[in-house]
């Protein structure tokens, strides 16, 4: 019986054999998040800085399991069950392995790509292309989340799982970026709490969000890195960080156009327009260790290369 069949049958075969292995990118917090109008209401939305570190996901069938394999975590177990119920497929029978690049709690995306990459694996798994309109459906049912599974920036409404407006995507930042902080709970800044917060300022965000939706239009990296700029100046209301006052501070002298935050975590960086050269990459190394921080460099923004 080969391992196709197994699967299908879910009977085991002999030998443990790899079926499918998959990766989904995360974000480096977002360039902007606020209250968007939407069905008369107001909803958080938010536009995400995809970055090059990754969550992996890889299925083997078959017996004799004596490797590194994992427990499912629930939200990973909802998403191969409500996957399942979509496509009416039985769960696979075998086992999974994960790793990734992205901290939990940091404000990376690191549950949704959790989740994303485990549904990438189930459609090769099952010989399905992958159909963004069912990983939506599915995360829309497990939490709120960052579209990281699209491939373009977009207006989301991440409670709705809905884009109010995609754009034409042609912008790239290099970042340096670290952690500020013990690791935050999402649930703990739930969409009614945000709505709240964002009220006390809604006439900024009304105007940060206008000159985003025009910079983006025109692809204009450095008007979109001043709009995240003045998006993490506001977020600094509701979850105050220190080193995010220094960097908005001093983003300039090292060298940067913007600043960049999660607005529910902990990850803070600047955004580079080039470079940065060596002498300046150590003089920004220098700047977060006299801060007590490892600094870390990528690239982000699309395309993803």
């Amino acid at each position: 019986m080969d391992v196709r069949q197994a699967i299908d049958s879910g009977r085991a075969v002999d030998t443990m054999e790899l079926v499918a292995h998959a990766a989904a990118h995360g974000s480096l917090g977002e360039l902007w998040q606020g209250p968007v109008p939407y069905r008369n209401s107001e909803r958080i939305g938010l536009v995400t800085l995809p970055i090059l570190r990754h969550s992996y996901a890889s299925f083997y069938a078959g017996g004799g399991a004596d490797g590194p394999f994992a427990p499912l975590t629930a939200k990973r177990q909802l998403a191969i069950t409500l996957y399942a119920r979509r496509y009416g497929v039985a769960e696979p029978t075998g086992y999974w392995e994960f790793t990734s690049d992205l901290p939990i709690g940091h404000g990376m995306s690191s549950s949704t790509a959790d989740v994303v990459a485990v549904l990438r694996c189930l459609d090769m798994i099952f010989d399905n292309a992958e159909d963004p309109e069912v990983t939506r459906s599915i995360l829309g049912r497990i939490e709120r989340s960052d579209p990281i599974y699209r491939d373009q920036y977009c207006l989301y409404l991440s409670g709705a799982q809905v884009a109010v407006r995609e754009y034409e995507s042609s912008i790239s930042y290099n970042v340096c970026y670290t952690y500020a902080g013990a690791p935050v709970r999402t649930r703990d800044f739930d969409e009614p709490y945000l709505l709240r917060e964002y009220r006390e300022r809604i006439g900024d965000y009304r105007e940060s969000l206008r000159r985003l939706d025009d910079a983006l239009v025109r692809q204009d990296a450095a008007a979109v890195a001043a709009e995240a700029t003045e998006s993490a100046r506001l977020a600094q209301a509701y979850l105050p960080n220190p080193l995010v006052g220094d960097l908005l501070r001093d983003h300039r002298e090292l060298g940067g156009i913007g600043v960049i935050r999660a607005h529910t975590g902990t990850v803070a960086g600047i955004l580079f327009d080039s470079g940065p050269d060596g002498a300046r990459r150590t003089e920004v190394s220098r700047y977060f260790l006299a801060r007590g921080r490892r600094c870390y460099f990528t690239r982000g923004g699309y395309p993803l290369v």
